[in-house]
């Protein structure tokens, strides 16, 4: 079985409004409902859980009901951090080791296809397998956020995107191990849990079009981009591609 953790939990916080920036409408559209009709349209996700606040558990079933989202199994509590709501989703699916789960965000309204496919093509080589795009310029590392401690070219820097899928054996191990390690610092990314057992994490292209909507702005371009998109969309449908 193929699980998607669609991560919906965020309070945007940097966002204008009451209204957490994963509910805001988007093209006439709830925002969480593009990452939702993502995972339902894609062949190899088998079961969709969304990790959200209870109190809007009720209102994404009924928009799960309203635009036929038919792979909506199983609801999880979002937690006060990112690493809760995946863990708490990972509890809530009753997946075996060798099943995968893909981790997405409602916050990534564009996500291709295209690049879903990679990813579970990786799963019949590596257990692990992330989404990423060329840096386009180099990144400068601050511990203190003033002074430079360490710059690094952009040759070798790849910009994390999502989604990612995991071997859910591995991914709820590493949950495990990091959640009971008394002396641990701060992790943002699974792929970060998962290399520190060891365990090869491959990677696959994104694209531009994969926003992740952080600020009030970046609404803004996503919705400017959304033509473009479903245009790339259609045209790797007719080429068979997706």
């Amino acid at each position: 079985m193929n699980y998607a953790i669609i991560l919906a939990g965020g309070k945007g916080v940097r966002f204008e409004g009451n209204l957490p920036k994963q509910f805001v409408e988007m093209t006439g559209y709830p925002m969480l409902v593009y990452s939702l009709k993502t995972a339902e349209e894609n062949k190899n996700v088998d079961a969709i859980c969304v990790a959200a606040a209870p109190d809007y558990h009720a209102q994404i079933a009924e928009w799960a009901k309203e635009y036929g989202i038919t792979k909506l199994k199983y609801f999880a509590p979002s937690g006060k951090e990112r690493y809760e709501s995946v863990y708490n989703g990972l509890t809530a699916i009753p997946a075996k080791d060798k099943d995968t789960v893909i981790i997405m965000t409602a916050v990534c309204p564009l996500l291709s296809q295209k690049t879903m496919n990679k990813l579970y093509k990786q799963m019949e080589e590596y257990d692990a397998a992330i989404t990423v795009v060329k840096a386009t310029d180099a990144i400068t590392f601050s511990n203190d956020g003033k002074m430079v401690n360490r710059t690094l070219q952009k040759k070798k820097i790849f910009i994390q995107q999502g989604p990612q899928v995991y071997r859910y054996g591995i991914l709820k191990q590493a949950h495990d191990a990091y959640r009971h390690d008394e002396n641990r610092v701060e992790v943002n990314e699974d792929s970060e849990l998962v290399l520190n057992m060891g365990i090869e994490c491959s990677m696959v292209m994104g694209d531009r079009f994969c926003v992740k909507v952080t600020y009030p702005e970046d609404l803004a371009i996503v919705e400017s981009l959304y033509p473009l998109f479903l245009k790339q969309e259609r045209e790797l449908k007719m080429n068979g591609e997706i």
